[in-house]
């Protein structure tokens, strides 16, 4: 049970670190007037396929009896992370390059912002 928490653990730093690229990188899009690529692209589903992973960690944890101190809220940010770059790519992909960019980055912005909450959430 405890690679499976420092797994959850070190996975978070991954998902800090691919949703922080590509923060910049899809802020250099919109600063461009360059519209998303595929790279973009596959890069977001490697970030949402990261914080799936996270979640079914999470759930294997919480369904052994390892409960952070907010359950709820940390179950609740599990799943806002994970449906944040579905929706914003719902949104931006018919869009100009430029608001596409800036709906890009502030959705990997967001997840950031969300995860680093979640950890808060998670320690006592």
């Amino acid at each position: 049970m405890e690679h499976i928490l420092r797994l959850h653990a070190n996975l978070l730093f991954t998902i800090l670190l691919v949703f922080g690229v590509l923060t910049v990188w899809a802020l250099g899009h919109a600063l461009l007037r360059r519209p998303a690529g595929q790279w973009l692209h596959g890069g977001m589903a490697v970030g949402v396929l990261l914080v799936l992973a996270e979640c079914i960690l999470g759930a294997i944890m919480l369904l052994r009896g390892l409960l952070p101190l907010r359950p709820e809220m940390h179950v609740l940010y599990g799943i806002i992370a994970l449906l944040t770059v579905p929706i914003a790519h719902a949104s931006a992909r018919h869009r100009a390059p430029r608001p596409q960019g800036l709906v890009y980055a502030l959705a990997c912005l967001f997840v950031c912002v969300i995860v680093l909450r979640a950890v808060a959430m998670a320690r006592p």
